[in-house]
């Protein structure tokens, strides 16, 4: 039998670090790709916050601005600064499932989520947002919303 040299050996090494240190590599750039995403996400959701606070203070309601739905009755200052605050939850909250879906987020802050998600999206004051909303985002967090237990009197 032939006895390979440690000259071999010590290149046959040398190149399985060399690869071990490209998957890494490829790793981080992956992981440094999906932390670049949540925080475009984060940043729209805090632009359209911005935009929605805009309206707040101009006495405004931003769901019957910007979805073109007029509202059926006169809402009063505290109901448009609700529907506002509403609205914008809805942006912090497909911030969070993204952050959640890409394996950025623990899972008990998650769980945490997920029952603020149940009082503050699914309330029962202005059905027509969640309805609207809820059509508007990614089809595994609608099952999620969809899943959770109603709160309304029906």
């Amino acid at each position: 039998m032939k006895k390979i040299s440690i000259d071999s050996w010590v290149q046959l090494l040398g190149m399985f670090g060399v690869i071990a240190s490209l998957v890494f590599v490829g790793l981080e750039m992956r992981q440094s790709q999906r932390i670049a995403l949540v925080s475009q996400i984060q940043e729209r959701s805090y632009a359209a916050s911005n935009e929605i606070y805009t309206f707040t203070e101009a006495n405004l309601d931003w769901f019957s601005s910007k979805f073109g739905i007029p509202p059926t009755t006169e809402f009063t200052m505290e109901q448009k600064a609700a529907r506002n605050s509403e609205n914008a939850s809805w942006f912090f909250y497909e911030a969070d499932y993204f952050q959640h879906s890409q394996g950025l987020m623990t899972e008990p802050v998650w769980q945490a989520k997920l029952r603020a998600m149940e009082v503050n999206l699914k309330r029962c004051e202005y059905p027509e947002i969640y309805q609207v909303r809820s059509e508007l985002v990614e089809d595994e967090f609608k099952m999620i919303l969809d899943g959770m237990p109603s709160q309304c009197a029906e």
